[in-house]
C-alpha cells in the first residue's frame, strides 16, 4: 500500500477516536483481509451515534481533506438514511490516491449483525459483539449524469493498478463496469430510462452507439484491454459532453484530466 495512505488511515483513526461521536472503526475489503500490494487502497468504516449521524455526515469532505489532501472526485455511493459510502481521489504531489470512507450509523451497524474483517478501535464493545439494498435509480437528471460521469472516471481510475498487476480480470470487471456506466447514461439520455439489465438495454439503442459500445469487449489479455480502454475513454467523453450539452449540465473535465494524467503515468496508453 502506498505509504502516505497508511498516513492518511493513521490520521483519521486519530480523529475519529478523538471525536465522542464515534463508536469505533474498522477496515474491510483487501486491507481488512490483511492482503494488500502496493496498489491497493484504503476501504474503512466508521460507526457513528445516530444522533449525531447527519452531523458527522455534512462534516466528511472538509474532514476528509484536511486529513488526506486536495479532494479531485468526491462521490458518494449506496446513499441510505443511515449509510454512505464515501469514495474520493486526492492528490498527494504529482499522485491521485484513492480512498473509499464509509460511515454507518450504530443503529444500522447492529442491523447488519456482521462482524468487521478487521477491528481499528470499538469504544465500548459493539464492534465485537457483531445489504445494503440499492436504492431506486432516480431518472437522468443533471445531477444523475454527474455522478454517473464520476462513477465512470473512479472506475477508469483502478485500470491503473489493475494494469501493473497483470490482472486481466479485473481490467475485463472494469471494463464491464465502465461499459454498463456507458450504457445507463445512453439509455437514460435517449428513452428517460436506464435500464435494469443492459444485454436487453442495447435494443433501446442505436446501431450506431451498439456498434461503438462493443469496444469495451474487444480484448482479453492486459495490453489489448489497455488499449481498448483508451478508445472507450475517448468515446465516453465524447458522448457525456454531449449529454451535458444537451442538459445544460457543465462537463468536469477537469476530473478526466486528472484521471487520463494518472492511467498515463501507470503505463496505460492513453490522451491526456
Amino acid at each position: 500500500m502506498h505509504p502516505r495512505l497508511i498516513e492518511c488511515l493513521a490520521a483519521a483513526e486519530l480523529h475519529f477516536r478523538s471525536d465522542p461521536r464515534c463508536a469505533g472503526m474498522f477496515l474491510h475489503g483487501s486491507i481488512g483481509r490483511g492482503e494488500t500490494d502496493a496498489y491497493s487502497d484504503i476501504d474503512v468504516c466508521a460507526v457513528i451515534e445516530d444522533e449525531h449521524y447527519e452531523d458527522v455526515k455534512a462534516e466528511m469532505r472538509a474532514v476528509c481533506e484536511r486529513l488526506f489532501g486536495p479532494i479531485v472526485i468526491w462521490l458518494p455511493e449506496g446513499e441510505q438514511p443511515r449509510y454512505c459510502n464515501f469514495a474520493f481521489l486526492f492528490e498527494h504531489g504529482d499522485e491521485l490516491l484513492l480512498t473509499d470512507f464509509d460511515i454507518v450509523a450504530r443503529s444500522l451497524f447492529v442491523a447488519w449483525n456482521r462482524p468487521p474483517d478487521r477491528v481499528l478501535w470499538d469504544r465500548d464493545g459493539l464492534l465485537s459483539q457483531a445489504t445494503r439494498a440499492p436504492g431506486p435509480q432516480p431518472g437522468l437528471s443533471g445531477e444523475r449524469l454527474l455522478r454517473l460521469i464520476d462513477t465512470y472516471w473512479v472506475y477508469a481510475y483502478l485500470d491503473g493498478k489493475y494494469m501493473r498487476r497483470g490482472d486481466v480480470f479485473k481490467m475485463l470487471y472494469v471494463q464491464q463496469t465502465l461499459f454498463q456506466v456507458h450504457v445507463r447514461m445512453l439509455c437514460g439520455h435517449q428513452t428517460g430510462d436506464e435500464g435494469v439489465w443492459w444485454a436487453g438495454d442495447m435494443a433501446r439503442l442505436s446501431e450506431h452507439d451498439r456498434h461503438r459500445l462493443l469496444g469495451y469487449f474487444s480484448a482479453a489479455d492486459t495490453d489489448r484491454v489497455a488499449e481498448a480502454l483508451s478508445r472507450c475513454l475517448d468515446r465516453f467523453s465524447e458522448d457525456a459532453q454531449r449529454v451535458c450539452a444537451d442538459l445544460d449540465a457543465p462537463y468536469p473535465i477537469d476530473r478526466e484530466l486528472a484521471v487520463r494524467k494518472h492511467l498515463a503515468a501507470m503505463g496505460l496508453p492513453v490522451r491526456t
